[in-house]
């Protein structure tokens, strides 16, 4: 059994480890830069020196630390190429530089509204919207996210949506959808608004025909349980809508949902992103079986 001498050295042994590590791959943008770009494949001093433009004195300087950390190796054509601890340390690498870059690009978008309805495994993921681009309504354009949301749903051959909100513009054009274009539309609305569909059902038989169409699903989540995300995924664009933060948070909203910004890509790592999402709700919510 260890004494407490030699654990405390355990973990100081174990910590200089890790900081070497994370000051070889992440505290130098040349080393990060060197390990991304050999993530594509293995490559020449000449190609690294000149892709990254810098000087071969330079590149074999960053090289030679990155050897030593056992993160790259010279292979018998003298070409250099990741370890496989390097290929994982890359690969978190490109990961971190993808959410980085999507975080600040929109920062006060993040910044001001509530991603708490992300799940963590989600949030980890979220450089997969690097590509995506921010909707802002203007003076000019009072109503661009809504125009473009609508437009998104027209123009779609499948949907799988999350809808924390009612908007009977939307539920026409899904109605549309289902009974004449007859794409598969899938659903997940919280109680609140299935009561409004409810309501809509009870006075409009086209309506009834989406409940019993074989092409449309419905799903609710609890009643205790509401979605803070607005979700529309079709077969080939991303649209995603916040609600503003309630009280302080990193903002001063009023908790609302955000009709004025909204995250758009057709971007086929933020389509898998969104379809994720939505299956990770679908498991928690229940089919609705209104039995019209």
């Amino acid at each position: 059994m260890k004494s407490g001498r030699d654990k405390d050295k355990d973990k100081e042994s174990k910590l200089r480890r890790r900081q070497n590590t994370l000051r070889l791959a992440a505290c130098s943008n040349l080393r990060s830069d060197i390990m991304v770009s050999l993530k594509e494949g293995k490559k020449p001093l000449s190609e690294l020196r000149d892709g990254l433009e810098v000087s071969s004195t330079t590149a074999i300087h960053a090289l030679r630390e990155l050897e030593k950390g056992n993160l790259i190796f010279q292979d018998a054509d003298r070409a250099y190429a990741l370890t496989t601890i390097g290929e994982i340390i890359a690969l978190k690498l490109v990961d971190f530089v993808s959410a980085t870059e999507i975080l600040k690009k929109h920062e006060t978008f993040w910044l001001e509204h509530d991603l708490r309805d992300i799940p963590p495994s989600m949030l980890a993921k979220i450089g997969d919207l690097s590509n995506s681009v921010l909707l802002t309504d203007t003076p000019t354009e009072i109503f661009k996210s809504h125009t473009t949301l609508t437009q998104v749903l027209e123009d779609a051959n499948a949907v799988k949506g999350i809808y924390p909100i009612f908007n009977l513009e939307y539920l026409t054009i899904i109605e549309e959808l289902v009974n004449r274009k007859r794409i598969d539309v899938e659903l997940i609305v919280t109680n609140e608004v299935l009561s409004s569909i409810e309501g809509v059902v009870e006075t409009e038989e086209a309506f009834k025909n989406v409940l019993r169409a074989p092409n449309f699903t419905l799903f609710a989540m609890n009643r205790d349980e509401n979605i803070k995300i607005a979700l529309t995924v079709t077969d080939s664009v991303f649209y995603l809508g916040l609600f503003a933060f309630a009280g302080n948070g990193n903002g001063n909203g009023n908790g609302l949902y955000d009709p004025n910004r909204a995250l758009i890509s057709d971007d086929k790592k933020a389509l898998a992103w969104g379809r994720e999402l939505h299956a990770y709700y679908r498991k928690k919510a229940n089919l609705v079986e209104l039995g019209y």
